[in-house]
């Protein structure tokens, strides 16, 4: 079941069992420390017996636990930006101030990307037999004879 998902969103339902071999390599008074937390793993079993309710509640912990692993990162991990594969220290990149967020060269909105592909030859040839096909049901100048005062 876990194979299935993937991503953020069903990052709980890849739990799997311990490897022997690491915990082997945890010196044991680190072990016990590991082993004594306050919160208990959830097992996939676990999610299919819950309501809707509950379901939401684990949902919420996780999303909160990614979010302070993500505010955390930048503390304990964030030393590994600063160097390069081979150990030697990168220059940090400036970034401009003034940053548009909007693309000059890829459509913004789904209305951008309907009127994008009208730019092809495909896309003008049918907006031409569009125009060609509605030509009828278009407004006429009626002539002078037409005219009634």
């Amino acid at each position: 079941m876990s194979g299935q998902f993937g991503g953020i969103m069903f990052s709980y339902y890849g739990r799997t069992k311990p490897s022997q071999y690491h915990d082997n390599c945890i010196p044991p008074e680190r072990r016990q420390q590991t082993t004594q937390t306050t919160e208990k793993a959830h097992k996939e079993g676990d999610y299919s017996s819950c309501d809707a309710v509950t379901q939401d509640r684990i949902w919420k912990q996780s999303v909160g636990k990614e979010g302070m692993c993500l505010k955390n990162w930048e503390g304990n991990w964030g030393f590994l930006t600063e160097f390069d594969s081979k150990g030697n220290p990168k220059p940090r990149e400036e970034l401009p101030e003034d940053v548009n967020m909007y693309s000059n060269a890829v459509p913004n909105t789904n209305s951008g990307n309907y009127g994008n592909k009208v730019k092809s030859e495909l896309g003008i040839k049918m907006q031409k037999l569009e125009h060609q096909f509605f030509g009828g049901q278009r407004k006429r100048k009626l002539g002078s004879e037409m005219v009634c005062y």
